[in-house]
């Protein structure tokens, strides 16, 4: 398999040195908008196999010139990107998955015209969404009926050197579009939505993280478990967002801080988001300062056996073992070595479907087989209430 992977910043890193040291990837291109970084991290994964380029991910002519010499593309880069790499794909013939979405239903038109030409697209494939997907329809396998799916995410980073938490270990812009954006909730066949920062709930976490403030945020599982997974009655997805993070996020929308809207300062045009991005440390910096624990969990709830039955799946990692390890944070990480994992099954054929959709439509046990060859296990708590009686 020929691969190219489009950004290659502390996730895409991760994937790039997972493909490099597969037998199934004969030829990896690495391209970033950074040549710089491009060659950083071809030159750590191996020259011989790797090759650096610099690419921006709207040029679309570029990227489908660059994706008719590989077999399959992964997107490691924004959201907004998706649509125009997944048609550069169809230009290509190369086969899609990214990480996360921003309108995964504009995605899911494509399915036709990828099924048409027998590619596969995998969106969604990261942690959460992604892992999430996989362990919710995991769990839904285990029951008669399930009804319910809830996905806590947790970071109870610290970061050596910062005072606040404000710094996310992943993108920058895809985390301040979640915390400022209204948040959705499905629940009895329609969508519920919320104000930013609510549904406020003190959540117990798998030890050693414990018990920690989390609030809803607008995110991908919402929408399309509900749609691939029939049955389910309510889906929610919430997120740890440490307390001086909430005060300090009313703040900077209340001046205005997290507009995507340009002002003119000194004669430029510049968003007050951007300059916030800015100021802020990319991921790949925090590498090696960051301690705690990185996790997500997915509450499955419904019957089995005329008892009712809830499964709490979750997987755990420490950023110190990721560092230790890996070279990189356990958000990084879990991020980026499902959609290597999922890469190297289509590669071996073990992913065979064509068309557009999202890890829920996979079956789960294969790809969770594969994650715990690189050392993402699944934990599985099981409760059971007393047998229904009519």
């Amino acid at each position: 398999m020929k691969a190219l992977i489009i950004g290659v910043g502390a996730v895409g890193s991760v994937i790039a040195k997972h493909l490099a040291k597969s037998e199934e990837v004969e030829e990896l291109i690495i391209a970033d908008k950074s040549l710089e970084r491009a060659r950083r991290v071809a030159a750590e994964v191996g020259r011989r196999k790797a090759v650096a380029k610099r690419v921006n991910a709207l040029n679309y002519r570029r990227v489908a010139k660059l994706a008719k010499n590989a077999d399959i593309l992964i997107n490691a880069t924004l959201p907004k990107f998706n649509l125009s790499l997944m048609k550069a794909c169809l230009e290509a013939g190369a086969h899609y998955i990214d990480l996360a979405s921003d309108d995964t239903d504009e995605q899911i038109k494509l399915n036709r015209r990828f099924k048409e030409q027998g590619l596969i697209a995998l969106i969604c494939m990261g942690e959460d969404p992604g892992l999430s997907n996989i362990l919710a329809r995991y769990g839904v396998e285990q029951l008669s009926k399930a009804r319910s799916i809830k996905i806590r995410d947790c970071e109870s980073s610290i970061i050596k050197g910062m005072r606040t938490h404000l710094t996310p270990l992943y993108s920058k812009e895809v985390y301040f579009s979640e915390l400022s954006e209204s948040a959705y909730i499905y629940q009895n066949g329609r969508y519920r939505r919320l104000p930013p920062l609510s549904g406020y709930e003190e959540y117990e976490f798998p030890p050693p993280i414990g018990r920690m403030p989390v609030y809803a945020v607008s995110h991908e599982e919402v929408f399309t478990i509900p749609k691939y997974i029939k049955g389910i009655k309510y889906v929610d997805f919430k997120l740890f967002i440490p307390s001086d993070v909430v005060q300090i996020l009313k703040v900077l929308k209340v001046l205005g801080l997290l507009s995507k809207k340009k002002i003119r300062v000194d004669g430029q045009e510049i968003s007050p988001a951007k300059v916030l991005y800015a100021v802020l440390p990319d991921p790949e910096e925090l590498i090696g300062k960051v301690s705690g624990y990185a996790g997500i969990v997915v509450e499955v709830e419904g019957r089995k056996n005329r008892r009712r039955v809830k499964h709490v799946l979750y997987t755990l990692m420490s950023h110190e073992e990721a560092y230790r390890e890996f070279d990189t944070t356990a958000t990084a990480y879990l991020t980026g070595t499902p959609p290597a994992v999922a890469a190297l099954m289509i590669a071996k054929g073990e992913i065979k479907e064509k068309g557009v959709y999202p890890p829920e439509n996979l079956k789960p046990e294969p790809v969770l087989r594969n994650l715990a060859e690189y050392d993402i296990v699944i934990n599985d708590l099981v409760t059971e209430e007393t047998p229904i009686t009519r």
